[in-house]
């Protein structure tokens, strides 16, 4: 173990020693380094950008990996834009008069806009970090299988918060099913005791039909039966009339029928 350590560190000081000097990431010269001339920055810019390196040709740090293959780039949005504003003025047409500043300019606002969003500028981590990754494991080879450990056990806690958010939006449409249901059958219930209380009693039936008054009407039978005894008078017809003749006995039958 230690002599693969030890042989990761040389190989890491001899690619630092390939690259020069570390650059600052504010976009300034390297401490003790030569200033270049503005026609070899724009110069270096442009090759930067053909090689895909927008992070270079920033004079940004390179982003790195862990050791689950996963990009790792501590450079806030505020260093970003101070290392862009140092490198464009460089680079500017007003203020460089070689033939390549119009077009390092242009490049670096291009890599400026990929760095600004986020869906452009993860793409371009991720490809950085797994070129690193790779490095890695050329020099570990161990560490692809934990990476891959490493990698399972993210995969089980995402696929775990899946689960868990596809029964909970599960059980919610389940509740909203149910309580549109109740509120269905409360309005049925609603309207049906809204239509109960719209549709006539049978109190209320009896108190619309229209009264008889049977005094009246007791009175115009009355009234008739009069009126048909007078009818049977004025025909000449006697009327039987029962009693007892001579006013003697108290019986009907001794008493007979007597006509008036």
């Amino acid at each position: 173990a230690m002599e693969r350590l030890d042989r990761m560190l040389m190989e890491a000081a001899a690619r630092a020693a390939e690259a020069g000097p570390s650059r600052a990431v504010d976009g300034s010269a390297p401490p003790g380094g030569d200033v270049p001339d503005d026609a070899s920055v724009a110069e270096q810019i442009l090759t930067h950008i053909a090689g895909g390196d927008i992070f270079s040709a920033l004079n940004l740090p390179k982003p790195t990996c862990d050791d689950a293959g996963r990009p790792v780039w501590d450079v806030t949005e505020s260093e970003i834009s101070k290392a862009f504003r140092k490198r464009s003025l460089v680079v500017h047409p007003d203020k460089n008069p070689s033939a390549d500043a119009k077009q390092a300019f242009d490049k670096l606002n291009d890599a400026i806009r990929v760095l600004r969003d986020p869906i452009k500028k993860g793409d371009a981590l991720r490809k950085f970090a797994t070129s690193a990754f790779a490095e890695k494991c050329r020099l570990d080879p161990t560490l692809t299988e934990r990476a891959k450990k490493a990698q399972e056990r993210i995969d089980a806690t995402v696929y775990a918060s899946d689960i868990a958010l596809q029964q909970r939006e599960h059980r919610q449409r389940v509740e909203a099913a149910r309580m549109k249901q109740r509120l269905a059958r409360a309005r049925q219930r609603g309207s049906d005791d809204e239509a109960a209380l719209l549709e006539p009693s049978s109190d209320d039936e009896d108190d619309a039909k229209p009264k008889v008054d049977t005094t009246a009407k007791r009175k115009r039978v009355g009234r008739g039966k009069d009126e048909a005894s007078s009818d049977s008078d004025s025909a000449g017809l006697a009327r039987p009339v029962l009693g007892t003749r001579g006013g003697r006995g108290r019986g009907r039958g001794r008493g007979g029928v007597r006509f008036i």
